[in-house]
């Protein structure tokens, strides 16, 4: 588990910038600029900060995107969670450094299939899995070029207008000046058929899911 910042900043080098033995073609070890992590059990329940976001579903689209809460975090002796407005889906994520202190604005989308939602080249066995993308709603404009930002695109493959994310500098040559906002962090499935040897030496993420919290 990284249990310094100087570990966890190794650890996002790590995913950004070293290819899988059995990666051919990954794009994420030349070009990235947002984190990707992959989660197993651990991280939530041993973290000093965790960050608490509302999650929408990729097929509600821009409309769902506005109407969850922007404000949103955890008080008082037992650390409950308070938000200003009620809300169907929660996520909790540990503190990472880019989502640290992401208390107003942020939202985790879900997609069903990373298929045609990330602007690069990955493994086929990651594109058919699903994933949450943390978004800063608070960012829109769209000014790094070398940013990541969340807009409504060509359907993802599928004909159809839909979520997905797009890199800055594509959005800045076809004139485009405003996203639903920036991208923070994309994460992947938890992982469940870890083995538990594997797990006890290398935990360093967990994600969990709450439904129904209001």
């Amino acid at each position: 588990m990284a249990e310094t910042e100087r570990a966890r900043l190794r650890v996002l080098e790590d995913l950004e910038g070293k290819e899988d033995e059995d990666s051919v073609e990954d794009e994420l070890a030349q070009a990235l600029r947002v984190p990707v992590v992959r989660l197993v059990y651990g991280e939530v329940a041993e973290s000093t900060s965790v960050v608490v976001l509302p999650v929408c579903k990729a097929e509600g689209r821009e409309v769902e995107l506005q109407e969850a809460p922007w404000e949103c975090g955890m008080g008082g002796n037992f650390g409950i969670v308070e938000a200003e407005k009620s809300w169907s889906g929660w996520v909790v994520l540990p503190g990472w450094m880019p989502i640290a202190g992401l208390n107003r604005g942020g939202v985790a989308v879900r997609f069903d299939t990373a298929k045609g939602v990330l602007p690069w080249k990955d493994k086929r066995k990651n594109l058919d899995e699903e994933i949450l993308v943390v978004v800063d709603r608070g960012q829109k404009e769209v000014e790094a070029e070398d940013g990541f930002y969340l807009v409504v695109g060509g359907g993802n493959g599928s004909g159809t207008e839909a979520l997905k994310v797009e890199r800055g500098v594509k959005l800045k040559e076809t004139g485009v000046e405003k996203s639903l906002g920036m991208v923070l962090l994309v994460v992947r499935r938890l992982e469940t058929t870890l083995k538990i040897n594997w797990l006890m030496t290398t935990r360093w993420y967990e994600i969990s899911f709450f439904e129904g919290v209001s």
